[in-house]
């Protein structure tokens, strides 16, 4: 996106004037800056049993997940809430990794 901001000076352009005098510096801007690929993040959580904590964050250093949070205040005992945030591409085989390698039924949110 580009923003033209232009100070008034007395001489009215009207907008092909305004589009003519700066579209090109504007195209010429974009030509030249420099790109940032930006890829969606999911946002997802699920509880966990305490002693399956290790292949789970194997997993998720596996598919490159951040923000990993844990809250140990579930009601449950012996169970964790985990989120964290996952390249939207990943998801999917992150979540079957997930319910291969821990051999219960574990339930995802998607936050």
């Amino acid at each position: 996106m580009v923003v033209v901001i232009r100070n008034f000076v007395g001489i009215k352009l009207g907008t092909g004037g305004l589009f003519r005098a700066y579209g090109g510096v504007a195209a010429e801007c974009l030509r030249n800056a420099p790109t940032c690929l930006i890829k969606s993040k999911v946002p997802m959580g699920l509880e966990v049993p305490f002693e399956l904590l290790g292949v789970l964050y194997h997993q998720l250093q596996s598919s490159q997940a951040e923000d990993i949070k844990q809250d140990y205040d579930t009601g449950k005992d012996g169970v964790t809430m985990v989120t964290f945030k996952v390249d939207f591409d990943r998801a999917q085989g992150l979540e079957e990794a997930i319910k291969t390698n821990c051999s219960r039924d574990i339930v995802f949110y998607k936050c």
